[in-house]
């Protein structure tokens, strides 16, 4: 049995392309998805990144908007976003924190 942390302490600051206050600790690495805890802080920005997978984001506390190419949208905790593939994509905070699980898929079409 593997046991993961995650959460406060075990996060470690995003230094990828546009990631500004941003930390992340991966949960798993395997052949089919990968699977990241990701916080932002009050005034956040992760991206803009493109994929060539697709993923799922998963809010799971707090809350900020979402750009999915030339669509922009509110999300909140509670809520799971399908992020499709090739896709130009920035989850940004504006005043709350945001903390959210991403699962990113290592095969094509799994949001179909």
């Amino acid at each position: 049995m593997e046991i993961r942390r995650f959460g406060p302490g075990q996060r470690r600051p995003d230094r990828g392309s546009g990631a500004t206050g941003v930390e992340s600790a991966l949960l798993h690495a395997g052949t089919t998805a990968h699977i990241t805890e990701i916080t932002l802080s009050e005034r956040a920005a992760l991206g803009p990144l493109r994929s060539p997978n697709d993923a799922l984001l998963i809010v799971i506390e707090g809350g900020g908007w979402l750009a999915l190419a030339d669509e922009r949208q509110r999300v909140a905790s509670g809520e799971a976003i399908a992020l499709p593939a090739a896709v130009e994509r920035l989850l940004a905070t504006d005043g709350v924190p945001l903390r959210a699980i991403l699962v990113e898929f290592s095969s094509p079409r799994v949001l179909e």
